[in-house]
This record gives structure tokens, C-alpha cells and sequence, in this order.
């Protein structure tokens, strides 16, 4: 009969302490308290999946029952070894507290740990997820705990520390597992892969530890995917396919296309990608980290000590992260989480791809303090390139010379506004006779305001700060850009102000300086066009 085929994760455990990936720290300390016989009563072993905490718990139950121990190593071929990896002792005991958690359950270890080993020098109890555990079942374990027989040996595993009562944590000698970093899983995947004939590229291997994301039994895992739908040589697009990820060559051509504000090639990017089946929440998942590594490097340092990446990888994020201001990464990662959750509830997921890499590329369509950060960012960019002239989006519909003639005084505006640029809109009363049929809150913040028209813009100023605040939102500029297109028949900008308190803007000549144009940075994403000479 052959042998029933084990998964590489079990296969490969670890069998001592020096074998533990990552855990150096670790250890070290549990194989000097072996050789001395300083050994606690209750350990508590914290970190993320897959870091090693079951696998340092079996070696240390091993290494404190056996006969032979080496360096404080066990001998793992001695009787005790033997029977307790074989799971025939049962002085060494493995509970999952994810499906034992009750307050029986516990119980009936405090009622065994009275009872002396049978066949080995302690009993251990090696108690996995030990925070779900129940509040009852701690407490009744406290007392155990806190004043063990000398021959019982307590080992806690879990991810969440947070969750066990503090009266548990004051009684355990605890140890935190570090996430596991690429070098190291990639080392270990390449021995494994030598020792088990199994061929891969090093940009696979690579690929396959950063995707383990601190983990080395999900790096295993990973492999052993590939291995299975591979039968040569595992290569990097392989690991891509195998896993369903996006390639990071992808990331960084969309990411070059952003920069480059080439909304059509970002579509055609993504379309691509989504129609091979991909899921639209692993799409997000990965730009968002994508660009999360971009901002690491454009505001730190020493990126390498963050991005759990390759040197030549984190070189490769330097370069494209000098296309982009830290404003516009940090609104394109805020964008990108906004569109992740919404891409949960809707319909049709990939709208919400499509949206977002359209305001990605064209901040200037989105709204907030960081799309406008973005923007500002973009103009102080090409302020710095060298001369630059600013002309009107267009030309204004009256005379540039004549002075318009008085018109008569309308009741329902104030006669204490001043002056503003360009000439009242003759559609404002029709406008606003549609505003007071559709809503009679909103005309009362309106019936007072003035409109003025200058080429495609059109601002509204408003008479007091409460209807300033209720009409200056996207909500309200959206309303008004909408009706003003069916007043008009025409798509219009729109401006909202304060009489007042109203900036002033520079209309009649379109050559300013640069310092005069560093000062109205923040005005001239809604009103002005900027070139290049």
C-alpha cells in the first residue's frame, strides 16, 4: 500500500528550535531555558497565522520529556519523541479551543493535571486559539494556572492576546511571533523545492513569499497550489494564475497610465484584467497595496524597513513613486478604499473599478480636501517647470469694452453686494421659480442670492453663512449644475460664495506671475486652464 501523501506544511515542520523560520528570538530562549531547567509553568505564545507558535510549542513539549535531548534540542528518535509525535503518549495533550472552549471542557483538564505522567517527566498541555476560550472557562482554569503541579507544563496559542483575560496573561511567560519576512520564506521555499525536486523560477519564489504575507504555512500552501495545476517549471505567471492575483507588471503599467492621466489605457487595463474572471475585491486589494508601497517610498527614507519586498522591487517603487506627489497618493489610496466598499453592495462590482481609476487619472473630478490637494499639487508641479500663462476656460458672452447697461433692481436681491465679475444670468429667475416647486427649504436659502454668469461659470453669491454651508457641498453644487443645465442648455460650472466674503479673482488679463499665480493656486483648478509655454 503507498504512503497517503502529507501536505508540505506538515511535512516540513519543523523538528527543532533552530529550524523555526523567523522566530530567532524565540528560540533561543526556549532552548537556553531546556539546557538550565528554568522552565515556566504556563506559556503564552502570541503572533499571526503561520508564524510557528504550534510547531515551537510541540518542539518544547518534546524537548522538556526527552531522553537524549541535544543543546536543548529534542532528539525527536528517542521513545518520548517518538510517542509524542506518533501520538501515542498521552502525557502531551492538544486541545483546539475553537471547538473545547466551554467551561466543561476545561474542567476535565483541571481534574487530570492531578494525576502524575505515565510515561514521560511532564504533562503538557498545548492549548491552540486559546482566545475563544469563554470568560467561564478561564476561570476556571485560573486557579490551575496560577499554581500548577510541578509536573504540568501549560503552552497558550493564539492570535488575538487582546481577547484573554488580563488574570490569564499575568500568569504566562509570554513570547510575540514576528511576522516571517520574504527573505527568509523565500529561503525556505527554495530548500524545500530543491529537497523535493520541485523546479521554480527565483521571481516565482519570490512572488510565492510575498503573497504568504508573513506566514510560512501560507507559503507552503501557496506552492504546493502550484505545484498541482504546474507539472514543469514553476514560473512567476504560473503563481499569478495559480492564485488568481494581479500581475504586479500590471500594477505598475496602470499605475504609469494615472501618472500619465491616460484614462483610456486604464480602462483597457482593467477591463483586461476583469475579464479573465478576476475577482474585483482582489483588484482593489492590490492597487491599494500597490500604491500604499508607492507612498512609503515618496515619504520615507528607508522604504525597505516597511515594504516587505525585494531590493530590487523597492528600487522599482522609487522610481515610478517620483511620478506622484504624496497628495495625490494619499487621495488616490483614500478614493480607492471609498470604491472598495462600495464595489460590496452594488450590482455590478466593476462600475466601481471603472470609476475609480476615472478620478485616479482626472483628480480633478473628484471632490474633498484631498482631490483638491491633488490638484494644488498638480498646478505647484508645473508652477515649478518654468514660465506658464493662464487663460479663461472661455471667452465671456459680453463686450469686453462696453459697460453693461443697468439693468432694473430685481426685489428679491440685496442692494449691498458688491460688484462681481462678469453680468448677471438672465435664467436666474426661471431658475429659481423651478427651485421653489421642487423644493421650499431650498428656495428659502435662495430667493436672496445673486447669480452672475462669466463664460461657462456661473457663481452664486449668497447672502448669509447658514445658506452658504447648505448650498457650497458636492450635494449642492451637483443639484444646481444639473437644473442650471436644463435652464440654460448648456454644462456649467459652478461657484458658490458668501457676500461679503468673496475672493477676489483676476479677469481682465491673462498673463499673471508665478508668484501671483502661487497665491491663487487654490482657485484656479474651478475657474482657469493652465498651459505651458
Amino acid at each position: 500500500m503507498s504512503e497517503m501523501y502529507q501536505a508540505l506544511y506538515r511535512k516540513w515542520r519543523p523538528m527543532i528550535f533552530e529550524d523555526v523560520v523567523g522566530q530567532e528570538h524565540i528560540s533561543e530562549t526556549l532552548r537556553n531555558s531546556v539546557l538550565s531547567g528554568r522552565l515556566a509553568h504556563a506559556y503564552l505564545f502570541c503572533g499571526t497565522r503561520g508564524t510557528g507558535k504550534t510547531t515551537c510549542a510541540k518542539i518544547l513539549s518534546r524537548a522538556v520529556n526527552c531522553e537524549n535531548p541535544q543543546n536543548g534540542n529534542p532528539c525527536n528518535s528517542c521513545p518520548s519523541c517518538l510517542g509524542i509525535m506518533d501520538g501515542s503518549i498521552l502525557d502531551v495533550y492538544e486541545m483546539d479551543a475553537a471547538s473545547n472552549r466551554g467551561v466543561g471542557d476545561i474542567r476535565q483538564i483541571r481534574d487530570e493535571v492531578d494525576y502524575a505522567p505515565s510515561n514521560c517527566k511532564f504533562k503538557v498541555y498545548i492549548i491552540d486559539e486559546a482566545h475563544m476560550i469563554t470568560n467561564e472557562g478561564f476561570n476556571a482554569l485560573l486557579k490551575t494556572l496560577e499554581e500548577p503541579p510541578e509536573y504540568v507544563i501549560f503552552i497558550l496559542a493564539t492570535t488575538e492576546p487582546n481577547k484573554i483575560l488580563p488574570t490569564i496573561l499575568s500568569r504566562c511567560q509570554r513570547f510575540d511571533f514576528r511576522r516571517i519576512g520574504v527573505d527568509d520564506i523565500s529561503r525556505r521555499i527554495n530548500k524545500i523545492c530543491e529537497a523535493e525536486n520541485i523546479k521554480i523560477t527565483p521571481d516565482a519564489s519570490e512572488l510565492v513569499a510575498e503573497l504568504a504575507d508573513g506566514s510560512m504555512r501560507d507559503g507552503l500552501s501557496i506552492l504546493e497550489q502550484c505545484t498541482a495545476s504546474v507539472s514543469g517549471e514553476i514560473r512567476k505567471n504560473d503563481v499569478v494564475e495559480a492564485v488568481g492575483i494581479v500581475d504586479d507588471g500590471i500594477l505598475f503599467d496602470l499605475a504609469d497610465f494615472i501618472a500619465a492621466e491616460d484614462t483610456l489605457s486604464c480602462l483597457k487595463t482593467a477591463d483586461e484584467f476583469l475579464n479573465k474572471g478576476k475577482e474585483v475585491a482582489s483588484f482593489f486589494d492590490d492597487i491599494i497595496d500597490h500604491f500604499r508601497n508607492l507612498m512609503f517610498c515618496k515619504a520615507t527614507d528607508n522604504p525597505s524597513e516597511i515594504i516587505e519586498r525585494s531590493h530590487e522591487k523597492i528600487e522599482r517603487y522609487k522610481v515610478q513613486a517620483e511620478k506622484f506627489p504624496v497628495e495625490r497618493l494619499l487621495y488616490s489610496i483614500t478614493t480607492l478604499c471609498e470604491y472598495l466598499a462600495q464595489a460590496k453592495w452594488i450590482a455590478n462590482p466593476r462600475i466601481s473599478v471603472e470609476m475609480a481609476l476615472l478620478k485616479l487619472a482626472k483628480p480633478q473630478l473628484g471632490d474633498g480636501g484631498d482631490a483638491l490637494s491633488a490638484r494644488v499639487s498638480a498646478l505647484e508641479k508645473k508652477i515649478e517647470s518654468g514660465n506658464i500663462t493662464v487663460s479663461s476656460a472661455t471667452k465671456t458672452k459680453t463686450a469686453s469694452k462696453e459697460s453693461p447697461k443697468a439693468e432694473p433692481k430685481q426685489k428679491t436681491e440685496p442692494t449691498s453686494a458688491p460688484a462681481p465679475d462678469g453680468s448677471r444670468w438672465d435664467k436666474w429667475e426661471e431658475a429659481l421659480g423651478i427651485i421653489k416647486n421642487e423644493s421650499k427649504k431650498l428656495y428659502m436659502f435662495l430667493f436672496r442670492a445673486q447669480a452672475y454668469i462669466t463664460g461657462d461659470t456661473i457663481e452664486i453669491i449668497l447672502t448669509n453663512r447658514e445658506a452658504y454651508e447648505r448650498i457650497a457641498t458636492p450635494q449642492g453644487k451637483a443639484y444646481l449644475m444639473e437644473l442650471f443645465e436644463k435652464v440654460g442648455g448648456e454644462n456649467y460650472k459652478i461657484i458658490v460664495s458668501e457676500s461679503g466674503n468673496r475672493l477676489n479673482r483676476q479677469t481682465e488679463t491673462n498673463e499673471v506671475s508665478i508668484a501671483d499665480l502661487a497665491k491663487k493656486k487654490d482657485l484656479l483648478g474651478d475657474v482657469m486652464t493652465v498651459t505651458e509655454n
